[in-house]
């Protein structure tokens, strides 16, 4: 049987005045990049500039230099999208989760590689 008068789901929010719409439409992501590049300048103005010198000239990066600007960026990408989405406390519960067992995956980690140096010769 299906419930009538089910109350309806909260309708979500996106932070930074965008739409879902905006989402699915070139300029609406046209518009949420300039908020994003905003958003990285107010964090580090440094790494704005190196990642739109990296956008103009994809090909000048090497591959290491690319590497290195995208995982310099993504911890800013992540803040803007639990921002972006609201779910920053559900982020940071996840962060400190993940904090919380890293010393035990290092030490896992660790034990993994000696074992396997020990079978290389």
């Amino acid at each position: 049987m299906i419930a009538r008068n089910a109350p309806a789901a909260p309708a979500l929010q996106l932070a930074f005045g965008t739409r879902f719409e905006d989402l699915y439409d070139t300029e609406g992501l046209a518009r949420l990049d300039g908020k994003f590049l905003a958003y990285l300048e107010a964090a580090d103005p440094g790494l704005k500039a190196l990642l739109l010198a990296g956008r103009a000239a994809p090909g000048s990066l090497a591959t290491k230099e690319e590497a290195e600007l995208l995982l310099a960026v993504s911890p800013v990408l992540d803040d803007f999208v639990a921002e972006l989405f609201g779910i920053v406390p559900e982020v940071d519960r996840l962060v400190a989760a993940h904090t919380e067992t890293e010393p035990l995956f290092r030490v896992k980690r660790k034990f993994v590689q000696r074992r396997a140096m020990l079978k290389i010769k």
